[in-house]
């Protein structure tokens, strides 16, 4: 696995990716009045980039994995949607708590993806601050909900 850097086009939309999440955050501290829709919005946004990772995945390693790899591989591409859906039928803290943990879990994937070639070489360079972003973002704001509601 080789380090390259990223498209620019994929640095700017992958890092403006960020910013609903940032903005949750963001209102459960400004905005208390706002709080229950920031939440759930949040919570709602995490489970759909967590499923969006996971598509891409799939598309990487439907077109690109050795068939041998593959079938693994592609139900590891289908846990973060699956997982993210648990979060959005929980309440709002602990569906954030269950976000980050899956956004935590997600560079190995996008590590092994790289090492056998599947995805491109600036892949992971890319992907692991995001979904490490994506982690603590949501950890926050689970630690927000949790102890703003004493």
């Amino acid at each position: 696995m080789t380090d390259s850097p990223a498209p620019r086009a994929a640095k700017l939309l992958g890092f403006a990716g960020l910013v609903p999440s940032l903005t949750m955050v963001a209102a459960l501290v400004l905005l208390p009045g706002y709080r229950d829709a920031a939440a759930v919005m949040g919570v709602a946004y995490g489970a759909l980039i967590a499923s969006f990772v996971g598509g891409a995945w799939w598309g990487l390693v439907s077109a690109r994995a050795e068939p041998t790899a593959q079938p693994r591989m592609l139900v590891r591409s289908v846990v973060p949607a699956l997982l993210a859906w648990l979060a959005l039928l929980v309440p709002p803290a602990s569906g954030c708590l269950l976000l980050a943990a899956i956004f935590a879990s997600l560079p190995p994937m996008d590590r092994d993806l790289c090492r056998q070639g599947v995805a491109p070489a600036w892949w992971f360079g890319l992907r692991r601050p995001l979904s490490l972003a994506m982690a603590g973002l949501h950890a926050a704001a689970a630690a927000i909900l949790v102890f703003s509601a004493a």
